[in-house]
């Protein structure tokens, strides 16, 4: 069944329907980093996990899904994976701050929910200079805000919209 887009994704065409390619990669990892968390592919065990890595010429990238579901999605479009397929998705669920220090760590790219139209990829240098800006103004901790008395159905539409 056909995904419908989510804000990633809209931000993901907006970006490539910017003019300027430099700041296509800017954001989209702009997009992602308003989630609060990043799926890895795990090609390990449960025991000794192993993150998915592809090479994208000449970069080494990380295979990242913005949510579970895109995982899922993927699997069932692969036939060739779809028979071993376990019962429990093989991912590595990490908070994005995380995540993306261990990208700048290892040196290693990203490529963003593959599989789909919407597949984007960003090297590792364009995920370390983004990663410094973004820490430089504050990373996650400038984002968001409180407002007292929320039903917690008007606070779950602030968190899932990035706000």
């Amino acid at each position: 069944m056909p995904r419908l887009p989510d804000r990633f994704d809209l931000w993901v065409r907006k970006a490539r329907e910017s003019v300027d390619p430099e700041r296509q990669v800017d954001l989209v990892l702009g997009a992602l980093v308003a989630r609060e968390e990043l799926y890895f592919l795990n090609v390990g065990t449960k025991e000794q996990p192993r993150i998915a890595r592809a090479e994208v010429s000449p970069d080494e990238c990380a295979v990242v899904f913005t949510d579970s579901g895109r995982v899922a999605d993927f699997f069932e479009e692969q036939p060739q994976m779809r028979t071993g397929m376990p019962e429990e998705l093989p991912v590595i669920v990490s908070p994005m701050a995380a995540a993306l220090g261990w990208c700048v760590e290892n040196n290693v790219g990203l490529i963003i929910n593959p599989g789909g139209g919407d597949t984007v990829a960003a090297s590792p240098g364009a995920v370390a200079t983004f990663v410094a800006e973004w820490k430089q103004r504050g990373g996650r901790q400038s984002a968001g805000f409180w407002i007292p008395n929320m039903t917690s159905e008007e606070e779950d539409f602030w968190q899932e919209n990035g706000l």
